[in-house]
């Protein structure tokens, strides 16, 4: 939708709690001055929801909240990949970080920052699949 769309800083409101497959895949991708993202309230998430939602947006600081405890196939792939400036990270999911769900999706993002995870995950996957690596967690 929003693709490419250079000019951006600040995202409109997306306040869908149900989601569909695909529904926000690439809506942002390369919009390189986008500076604040929405919030994503869903919590059931569904196959490539947020695929590469925010791919290449290397003015992007913090990432939205992301409160879904389980993953579905590719909601996270590529989400973040290239975001160079994004520095923190909270995401609620307890569902084990793979290439199933996690692709590449905190690829080339800034050396460190945050990320904060939920209390209960057991998982503990470092790099582009998982905490960035040089981040605190």
């Amino acid at each position: 939708m929003f693709s490419g769309c250079t000019s951006l800083t600040t995202a409109p409101e997306l306040p869908a709690t149900t989601l569909v497959a695909n529904c926000y895949d690439s809506m942002f991708n390369n919009c390189t001055s986008l500076t604040t993202a929405p919030e994503l309230p869903a919590t059931t998430l569904v196959d490539h929801c947020y695929n590469s939602m925010f791919y290449g947006c290397t003015s992007l600081t913090t990432a939205p909240e992301l409160p879904a405890i389980t993953l579905a196939n590719s909601c996270y792939t590529f989400m973040f990949y290239g975001c160079s400036s994004l520095n923190y990270i909270k995401a609620m999911f307890t569902t084990i970080p793979s290439t199933i769900y996690t692709s590449n999706w905190v690829k080339n993002v800034a050396a460190t920052g945050t990320f904060v995870k939920n209390s209960t995950a057991t998982w503990n996957i470092p790099g582009d699949f998982g905490i960035p690596t040089g981040w605190t967690s």
